[in-house]
């Protein structure tokens, strides 16, 4: 499926052509640019709203979006914040009354966004996100599975292991002889 963003101040073929070497500058690859709107190459999945707006702001232009896109981009923003492995969970943690705290929204409202939008739920998408951290950093980290359970904020190690075996089919240790495997191979 083909992205499509729009620009609001796009007046006239300069304007294309200063946006299109903006893009460009950014490393995006794009298909068409035509006044006010942004067709990006098939295979381009393009959320970085921020760095865009900052670069596009000073030549008098910025990127609209719709509300469901902006909604779903900061929910996916907060799980990257929250289980980035840095996080401070503090004790009884909801990740949805964080979610309704951060965008002043009742929870029921964001998760029905978010699944419209996406076609799954805002649960769905923080348990694959985990899943992806916890791989990376079993392989690359020399970090015990507790630490890893605690950094991601799993009630316990049990908690981790069952998810992560229920998601992948594969156990915790798996990851983690990749990352003894690639220590000797670094040792020899």
């Amino acid at each position: 499926m083909q992205q499509t963003i729009f620009i609001k101040g796009m007046v006239c073929h300069r304007c294309i052509t200063t946006v299109t070497q903006e893009l460009q500058h950014l490393g995006i690859e794009l298909d068409e640019v035509n006044l006010g709107e942004v067709k990006f190459a098939v295979n381009t999945a393009f959320t970085d709203y921020d760095a865009l707006n900052s670069k596009l702001a000073p030549l008098g232009f910025s990127v609209l979006e719709n509300k469901r896109s902006k909604i779903v981009r900061q929910i996916k923003q907060i799980v990257s914040e929250v289980y980035s492995g840095d996080f401070d969970f503090p004790h009884h943690f909801r990740f949805s009354d964080l979610l309704a705290a951060r965008l002043e929204k009742e929870y029921d409202f964001i998760s029905k966004q978010f699944s419209a939008e996406e076609g799954a739920t805002i649960e769905k998408f923080v348990i694959d996100f985990r899943i992806e951290k916890i791989k990376e950093m079993l392989t690359y980290t020399a970090l015990s599975l507790a630490d890893v359970s605690f950094q991601l904020g799993f009630s316990s190690v049990a908690h981790l292991s069952r998810q992560f075996k229920q998601q992948t089919g594969l156990n915790p240790s798996h990851f983690k002889a990749i990352w003894r495997n690639k220590r000797l191979t670094q040792i020899i």
